[in-house]
């Protein structure tokens, strides 16, 4: 039995679960994983098909990845529909795959608005979805039990090209997957081309995490051994054990997770020949091949 629901919230804030629909996307469905990386969860969320808002005043926005869990990541106001799409209805920036329509083409643009209900928690709010996360979407009358009201991160996930940190903060994110599990969700579903830089000497070492391989559980490894089995980070750590502390990471290129090795293999080495990271290319270089 638990103490609050998700309801108890709503009622608190004069709002009926009725009228208020709870919408989980999930971060293993890739266009909502595009959308949410590049912060365009509204967006995302306004295409439906003519009648999925009917009868609702508020949508409640959750992800999830894994498991049963949501977190609550936004609160918007259902104003009408837009049967005929405006071409200028999205941000330039929009990213050009979510504009498609795969599967049903007959999904229509829902007019929702961004409201201040809820921004406290944002990030923050933790519910129990229930086994039924095939239906991800329902009335909030429907009995949610909040597990969870965390901190707000020290560090937030603006995207994998915006990604770089230092060893601290990577041993931070890393080692809390509550706090953090943005983060982790993000880093568990992607392969990539990576950069580790020496801050101290600007050294630099290209790696990749490929196959069954997610940079999540590559960069973990970098946490557990400090040098991810390179011998030159090897050889520099024998010499000072403490310079893993200078180390700071970034993503060169997110791949996707069915590229061949061979192809990940030209595209590794192509960042290596534009950064110079072969140790006889570059005194600064750590790649020995």
């Amino acid at each position: 039995m638990h103490s609050l629901y998700i309801s108890d919230l709503l009622r608190k804030n004069n709002l009926t679960p009725e009228r208020v629909k709870l919408i989980r996307h999930s971060l293993s469905h890739e266009r909502f994983r595009i959308a949410y990386e590049t912060n365009f969860i509204l967006e995302y969320t306004q295409m439906q098909r003519p009648n999925f808002f009917n009868g609702f005043d508020y949508a409640l926005v959750f992800v999830g990845d894994e498991g049963t869990t949501a977190k609550l990541v936004g609160c918007y106001k259902i104003t009408g529909v837009m049967k005929k799409l405006a071409a200028t209805v999205f941000p330039s920036e929009y990213p050009s795959v979510l504009l498609e329509q795969p599967g049903h083409g007959k999904n229509i643009f829902h007019k929702l608005k961004n409201t201040k209900l809820f921004q406290d928690l944002i990030n923050r709010l933790y519910i129990e979805w229930g086994k039924g996360t095939v239906n991800w979407h329902q009335k909030a009358t429907n009995e949610k039990p909040i597990i969870k009201i965390g901190h707000v991160p020290k560090f937030q996930f603006s995207g994998y090209e915006n990604l770089i940190l230092k060893f601290e903060e990577l041993e931070e994110i890393l080692k809390d997957s509550v706090q953090y599990s943005e983060w982790h969700a993000a880093l568990k579903s992607v392969n990539a081309i990576y950069l580790v830089t020496v801050l101290e000497t600007g050294q630099q070492y290209v790696g990749s995490a490929s196959g069954e391989d997610s940079i999540l559980q590559r960069w973990k490894n970098y946490l557990r051994t400090k040098h991810g089995g390179n011998q030159r980070l090897k050889q520099l750590l024998n010499a000072d054990p403490d310079l893993y502390k200078k180390f700071q990471f970034s993503i060169l290129q997110v791949i996707p997770k069915n590229m061949t090795r061979s192809d990940v293999n030209e595209l590794e080495d192509l960042y290596k020949r534009k950064l110079l990271t072969r140790t006889w290319e570059n005194q600064n270089g750590l790649n020995d091949n």
